[in-house]
This record gives C-alpha cells, sequence and structure tokens, in this order.
C-alpha cells in the first residue's frame, strides 16, 4: 500500500512518505512549495486566493517568493487555527464566503495536485489534527475528503483517509511507545505553544490506531489516546522575530541605514535567519546589501544577546506557567509530575538551546526527545501504514541484586522498567565493586521485578487476634530469572577478576542494552586492567 502522512501544521506542513530502499519514511521535498535549504522539509501553510469563483488559489513558498505574503485580505495564514477555532468573521472575495473549511480544502486539494505531478498517487492518505480540535477537524475531513481527494484519473481508486492526534504521531516518530503509556507534547512553533498530556491508545495493533473515514469506531476507544491535560499560549516564533527587530531598532546607531531596512521589510527575513542559526551557532550574521546605495549592513547576534532578550520579554515565564499550568491540570486527574517519563518536542522554537535546556530542567525525571522536531509527527503518523506493532517493549520489571555490606542484605538495582522500548539506543551503565577481601568473580544475577497490588496486605498474629498491616507504597518484590533447590538465584553472567578484588575500590563497569529479539546483553569491563571481560553476552531471554 503507498501511503503518505500530511502533518497539516499551523505555520508550516510536512507531507511524508514511505521509502522501501531505506525501509524508513522520507519528508517530500517540493521545489516551488518547500521553504528553502536548510528548512526545505517544510511547506509554509499559506493560502493566496487570486480568484475564489475559479478557485485559483496559490500555496506554500510560492506565496512568499512571489511577494504576496504581506498582511492583506487575499492571503490566508494559521489556517488549521482558523479551522479548529470558531472563526466568526468569515470574508466574501470574488463574491465566495471564504470559510477557514473553504480555505483549507484548497491547501490541501493544492498540496495533492502538487503529489499528482510527481507522479505520487498514493493509497492512504493519513492527516493528524490537535487532540483538542480531533472531533471537529474529524468532521471536516468527512466532508471535504471526496472532494480533495479525487484524482481525475478514472483508473485509480479514491485514497483512504485516517485521521491521528498529533500526540500519538509524535510518539510513534520518536518511538516512543508502549500502549497506556504517557506522553506529553510542547509543541513550540511559529505562533503558538501548545501542550497535550495524552495517554497512548490501549490497543498494542498500531495499524488500528486512529479513524478512518467512512468506518464507525466510535466504540473502539482503546485505538485512540485519552487526553489528560492540556494548555495553550499564543507566543512563537514570530515574536522572537518581532522582538529582535525591535531590539535592533532600538539600539541601531543608524539611524537612515535602519529606515532604508525596515522599508524594505528584509529585516524580518534577517532576523529570521539569525533567529535560527543561534541554535546552531553561538553567534550569527546577516548582510542586507541596499541596491540604491551601494552600501551593506551588518546584523549581528550572540546566542547570549539572544537568552537576555527573551528573559527581558517574560518569555521563559510564559513557558513556565504553561507547563505548571498543564502539571496542576493533570493532578487533578491523578497524575503526577513524576508520572510524565517521555516529553516529546516538536516545533522550531524547540531548537532554542535554552528552551530544550529549561524543559530537561523541569522533567529531571523523564527523558526529553527532540531530534526531529519538525518531522516527528508526519514520520510517526506514517508508521500506521508500515503495520509497525507496539510489541517492542518490555512487558516486566527487570533488576540486578547486590550486596548490601552496611547492611548485610541482599539489595536489587532496577535496570530496565515496564514498557522499556527495545532494542536500546544506549546502553545503561553500572559501576560495580567487590563485596569482600580478595574477591576472585563478580556474580550478575537478574530478575524481574513485581509489584503487589496497592490492596494488598500483610497478615500476621498477635495472640489469636488476625492483624492485618496495609502499605500504602507496596514495595516491588525482586523474584531472581533462575533459583535453585533453595530458591537462591543462579547468576546469568560471571566476570573473573584477576588479580583478585576489593571492596574499597570500584572494579567493574558493566553495561546492559537490550536486542531486537528481546535479548538482555551485558558487557563487562574491568576497570583495572582495562580488559573488557564480557561481550555483549546474552545473559537471558526477557519478556
Amino acid at each position: 500500500m503507498k501511503a503518505i502522512a500530511i502533518d497539516f501544521g499551523s505555520s508550516n506542513t510536512v507531507v511524508a512518505r514511505w521509502n522501501i530502499v531505506t525501509n524508513q519514511p522520507e519528508t517530500i521535498i517540493f521545489d516551488d512549495l518547500s521553504r528553502p535549504k536548510p528548512l526545505n522539509a517544510l511547506v509554509p501553510s499559506l493560502a493566496f486566493v487570486h480568484d475564489a469563483q475559479n478557485e485559483v488559489v496559490e500555496i506554500g513558498q510560492r506565496v512568499i517568493d512571489r511577494g504576496n505574503d504581506r498582511p492583506q485580505p487575499r492571503l490566508f495564514s494559521q489556517i488549521k487555527r482558523r479551522l479548529v477555532n470558531n472563526v466568526r468573521y468569515i470574508p466574501r472575495i470574488d463574491g465566495i464566503k471564504v470559510t477557514p473549511e473553504w480555505v483549507g480544502n484548497q491547501f490541501l486539494r493544492e498540496l495533492l495536485l502538487k503529489l499528482r505531478s510527481q507522479q505520487i498517487f498514493p493509497s492512504e492518505i493519513i492527516l493528524t489534527a490537535p487532540v483538542q480540535a480531533y472531533e471537529k477537524y474529524l468532521r471536516w475531513l468527512e466532508e471535504c475528503s471526496a472532494e480533495i481527494c479525487i484524482s481525475n484519473l478514472p483508473t485509480l481508486e479514491p485514497p483512504m483517509i485516517r485521521l491521528l492526534d498529533e500526540p500519538t504521531a509524535a510518539a510513534l516518530g520518536y518511538e516512543a511507545i508502549a500502549p497506556s503509556v504517557l506522553v506529553l507534547v510542547i509543541d513550540f512553533g511559529g505562533g503558538t505553544l501548545d501542550l497535550s498530556l495524552v495517554r497512548l491508545p490501549k490497543s498494542e495493533n498500531v495499524t488500528k490506531w486512529g479513524d478512518r473515514l467512512g468506518i464507525n469506531q466510535s466504540e473502539w476507544s482503546e485505538h485512540k489516546a485519552e487526553a489528560i491535560a492540556k494548555t495553550g499560549y499564543t507566543l512563537g516564533g514570530e515574536d522572537i522575530d518581532q522582538w529582535l527587530i525591535q531590539d535592533y531598532s532600538e539600539n541601531c546607531e543608524d539611524v537612515e541605514n535602519i529606515t532604508i531596512i525596515q522599508g524594505s521589510s528584509i529585516l524580518k527575513f534577517l532576523m529570521e535567519r539569525i533567529k535560527i542559526k543561534l541554535s546552531d551557532h553561538e553567534t550569527a550574521s546577516e548582510i542586507f546589501f541596499d541596491v540604491t546605495t551601494q552600501s551593506t549592513t551588518e546584523i549581528t547576534y550572540t546566542r547570549e544577546q539572544l537568552q537576555k532578550l527573551l528573559d527581558r520579554k517574560g518569555f521563559y515565564r510564559i513557558l513556565k506557567s504553561a507547563i505548571d499550568e498543564l502539571i496542576n491540570r493533570a493532578f487533578n486527574k491523578g497524575v503526577l509530575k513524576g508520572d510524565i517519563k517521555n516529553i516529546l518536542l516538536v516545533g522550531g522554537c524547540t531548537l532554542i538551546p535554552s528552551v530544550r535546556q529549561f524543559i530537561e530542567d523541569y522533567f529531571t525525571m523523564g527523558k526529553v526527545y527532540s531530534h526531529k522536531p519538525f518531522e516527528a509527527i508526519a514520520h510517526g503518523a506514517l508508521m500506521l501504514s508500515q503495520g509497525m506493532n507496539v510489541q517492542d517493549y518490555l512487558f516486566h520489571s527487570y533488576a540486578i541484586q547486590h550486596w548490601d555490606r552496611l547492611t548485610e542484605q541482599w539489595k536489587y538495582q532496577p535496570l530496565f522498567r515496564r514498557g522499556q522500548v527495545y532494542p536500546t539506543r544506549r546502553p545503561l551503565e553500572l559501576i560495580l565493586r567487590a563485596t569482600q577481601p580478595d574477591q576472585s568473580e563478580i556474580s550478575l544475577t537478574i530478575g524481574e521485578l513485581t509489584s503487589p497490588s496497592k490492596g494488598s496486605a500483610e497478615i500476621s498474629f498477635e495472640g489469636d487476634c488476625l492483624v492485618m498491616n496495609f502499605e500504602h507504597q507496596p514495595k516491588d518484590i525482586f523474584q531472581p530469572l533462575q533459583a535453585d533447590g533453595q530458591g537462591e538465584g543462579i547468576p546469568q553472567a560471571i566476570a573473573l577478576l584477576e588479580p583478585l578484588g576489593q571492596p574499597d575500590c570500584d572494579r567493574l563497569k558493566v553495561l546492559f542494552s537490550i536486542s531486537n529479539n528481546r535479548e538482555l546483553l551485558i558487557t563487562a569491563i574491568d576497570l583495572l586492567t582495562h580488559k573488557q571481560l564480557l561481550t555483549n553476552y546474552p545473559a537471558a531471554k526477557l519478556r
């Protein structure tokens, strides 16, 4: 099945398809619709209506290149936001009422026409929608699907259309998936900051997630994400561009030059480029050449200057307020901040290093995913067509047993928790010592961690009376994967020490990882001799 995924964003749109050679999703680049490099994965979500009567509409980068992106009645930006909100003002152009639905139809129709001109004829189209406007978006797609998907080729069947909520798509794109797992998506784009905390669908079969148009799946709640909390602010990259323009104008000593640059409307373009460059460099410069005076003006900003500017404008306070608000709403639903382990960053503003650092500092107990902020949603949505199954996670938690010399008791150190996705990208590292003088080996005993139910109680007798002691926070129970006749754990791997180990110094660095077929792989390095005692040793089959 040939499928494409469309992440129809408020500022930019991303279209992806499956590359059968690399067996990976790839973003489709349009020569005249996509932004210039390095942002050529993005199609600006702009529509310019030349003739509403005959549905002559221009979209994407072409609008900008032809100078039609200045505010005017025929230009429509933030199309998606207009679609999902209750817009009361509906302009009339060329005698036609130009509703948000009409503009959305035209944008998608032009996009699909461009795909056909590149000989791409999908049999399935997967679109994404904000979780807070899912039902409204679904109704719009049902109404316009026949119109936008007509191929004008009688030999081709109309493509099947599917809708998936954006947080679930982002989780698939970042591979942060397991049934019913909590994910927080922070979508910080050009015009808005949107936060959505959702619980992923219960179903283990990704191919059934979302909604297929024309098929009643309202009773299939296990295939849809559950919205726990959401919030949004009108703040984004365009505000930062304006702040940079204002800051430069106020501090520029050459009044004549700044008047010329502002009059040319190119200053916003230059500031946007500087903002983007500062995501990867400490200093960014852009040069403006005035053809009338044959003079040049260089504009330079440092990352520190940008950070101080954002601080003065209250940017970080707004970001903190938004996250605090979401955490409070989640708390009212019984979800604690510490329960949120997967934080997914999408949108251009998340490329700003200080923004990423702020979020990582806020969620110290979670994992922040940030390496594909523009394409995670489209690439993730495309996974629906690939038969991907979310059984690639652990059903049990695992730990390693160790002897505590202070308490003279066996204890355990957790390694992987239930829901851990495999194969692991990076190994888990532990440093071990000998537990007694002149130790010849260190045994690695792995076991499952099981949690008693919250209603469990310890039963004992005081005289003839039965006493039940309920624990508010039941402790995990360690059960060795293998045990002898007396119930003692049998080690899954043994590292021989030469010379003998002593309890007063670190001796063994152990790396734990999980392979594609759920094997626990152990690598052990002797810190004294620097020898590799075990290399990806298959210690156990996990479940």
